[in-house]
């Protein structure tokens, strides 16, 4: 990459720092050589009258009467984006990306000379993207939105169309999404993901009280929401009670029952800081969600974090986990997922061998490294356009560039 270019990044996800994503690592990275601006969540649905959607309009609305921007520490400026949260109608969409185009410009101005380059997860920033008129759009898939519990999968729908249409470039996390998101011949570029192989390899002590739990400590460690396998999780405490089963993350929804269990403990959210430190008392990862269709499209992010810290994982069968075949013990339907586990455990205690090639793989597959991959797709963007292809061309020439 020609030193000289310059590059400010206007990166729109989920709120930075509330939780983690493929593409806030990316942009981890990235901030160390560019600048960016970081834009909070734009909703991609409208709000109902439910305790979760109050909170969180009262969060939202009290972030919006603070500064609109803030500098992270060592990381983006973050933008709170004020914008009506009804988005079925276009003409709602077309002026929320004008009020927020307007709220950046000022922003914008302090980068004389750099190329501008929007970077969406939520394709209902299309809206931004056409207000805008960046150097070059790429929308950064990493779920089949549509498919989530309690989206809006018809503006979803609507939205991401557009954003497709309106893309430079679409990069998506998992390969079921390289068909689904291609358009009129234009196919999504895969881009896989990493670890922060600094951060997990590295943790801090544990909590005394985890460490102190009967062995083997069987830990799932995410938003305990409706995409994972309560009953599953229910049927594993059962099946080994001297085992332990730690649950690590928000509860989404009610898990009385299952915690009741004896050999059932449930921390809560753990900040990403702390999260290395906490579970790395698991000797066994679990990546159990439900086995439905919308499972095709996952690519998890603890898959790579558990075999950082020398973890074995037990997995639902992924089709992206594939991939990861020598890593990763997979298994269809509850009975045939615990035989697997069963197997896993009765090697208990590892390895040390095995616990070294886990982390040994996953250093190979650095935020570092994918970072690398996404600037070079950026370069390939925003070559001058007297010599740029076309922009189905210059998707191609990216793939190729990455080595897909």
């Amino acid at each position: 990459m020609s030193p000289s270019r310059r590059y400010l990044f206007v990166a729109a996800g989920p709120d930075w720092g509330r939780h983690p994503s493929s593409l806030s690592h990316i942009i981890g990275v990235v901030v160390r050589n560019h600048p960016v601006i970081w834009i909070n969540s734009i909703a991609q649905r409208s709000p109902r009258l439910s305790r979760h959607d109050i909170v969180r309009a009262v969060h939202k609305g009290w972030a919006s009467l603070r500064p609109t921007s803030r500098r992270e520490h060592d990381g983006p400026l973050v933008v709170h984006p004020r914008a009506i949260p009804y988005h079925r109608l276009p003409s709602v969409r077309s002026v929320n990306g004008w009020l927020i185009a307007r709220q950046l410009r000022p922003l914008l101005a302090r980068f004389p000379g750099h190329k501008v380059v929007l970077v969406a997860t939520n394709p209902a920033v299309v809206a931004l993207a056409n207000s805008l008129r960046p150097d070059a759009t790429i929308y950064f898939c990493m779920d089949d939105y549509a498919r989530m519990h309690d989206s809006d999968a018809r503006l979803i729908e609507v939205c991401e169309r557009l954003m497709l249409a309106r893309a430079d470039a679409t990069v998506v996390t998992a390969q079921a999404l390289v068909d689904s998101k291609t358009w009129q011949g234009r196919r999504p570029i895969y881009l896989p993901q990493g670890v922060d192989v600094a951060h997990f390899q590295n943790p801090g002590p544990p909590p005394a009280a985890l460490s102190a739990l009967p062995r083997p400590i069987i830990g799932f460690q995410g938003i305990i929401g409706a995409r994972v396998d309560i009953e599953l999780l229910e049927k594993i405490a059962r099946r080994f009670p001297a085992a332990s089963l730690v649950l690590v993350g928000k509860e989404e929804m009610d898990i009385s029952p299952l915690k009741r269990l004896p050999n059932v403990h449930a921390v809560g959210p753990v900040s990403y800081a702390d999260l290395p430190s906490v579970i790395q008392v698991f000797d066994v990862g679990l990546v159990a969600y439900r086995d439905d269709e919308h499972v095709a499209y996952v690519n998890p992010l603890k898959l790579l974090e558990y075999l950082a810290l020398g973890q074995e994982v037990v997995s639902v069968p992924i089709p992206e986990l594939a991939a990861h075949e020598h890593h990763v013990h997979r298994a269809r339907g509850h009975e045939p997922y615990l035989a697997t586990l069963e197997a896993v455990i009765s090697r208990y205690p590892f390895d040390p061998a095995d616990k070294a090639r886990h982390r040994a793989y996953a250093t190979a597959q650095s935020w570092e490294m994918r970072a690398r991959d996404f600037m070079g797709l950026c370069e390939d963007l925003l070559w001058e356009p007297h010599s740029a292809p076309a922009t189905a061309d210059r998707a191609a020439l990216a793939r190729q560039r990455i080595g897909l």
